[in-house]
């Protein structure tokens, strides 16, 4: 299961396209340390994403026999009104409005750690990854996190990586 450093990280890479757009902003008014602090830290969340899931392919998979089925990958939209927070509020110098931004990034940041939103992840959309709700043939619904496509009556064998949370990697 995921730690809490892992999941601060994994929420900072769903962000990693805003952190580009700032550093956009702050390179266009002239700020180096602005734009090299937020270039700073969209690199060191795909390095943190890429090494999240390259350590998830070390666990062991347990078997998943696919009930029931809906994708998900439109709960990453979600995200999109949060993107246009730099259009709204572009990023300044200002003392007042970076630690209003922060505020407001600390709170989404708690909101998605408490609320094991982990596998909501634009990036990992971009990347190729889709989120399915599945049903069991328990009947249990859990969330599979896959490249590959899953189809109903499926067996499949995925990392457990939160609580009803898999990822699946097709080998």
């Amino acid at each position: 299961m995921p730690n809490l450093l892992t999941k601060l990280i994994l929420f900072l890479s769903s962000y990693l396209p805003l952190w580009l757009i700032f550093a956009v902003q702050f390179c266009a008014k002239n700020n180096r340390l602005g734009m090299w602090i937020a270039a700073g830290l969209a690199a060191f969340c795909l390095f943190g994403l890429f090494g999240y899931i390259r350590k998830a392919k070390a666990i062991n998979p347990v078997p998943l026999k696919i009930g029931g089925l809906n994708r998900r990958d439109g709960e990453a939209m979600s995200y999109i009104v949060s993107y246009l927070l730099p259009f709204i509020a572009l990023p300044s110098s200002n003392i007042g409005d970076l630690i209003s931004l922060g505020i407001f990034i600390g709170v989404l940041a708690v909101l998605y750690v408490n609320s094991d939103m982990i596998h909501i992840n634009p990036v990992l959309n971009l990347l190729g990854w889709h989120i399915y709700e599945v049903e069991k043939d328990s009947g249990q619904i859990c969330t599979v996190i896959s490249r590959q496509k899953i189809r109903i009556n499926q067996e499949i064998r995925a990392g457990q990586i939160g609580d009803d949370l898999f990822i699946f990697f097709a080998k």
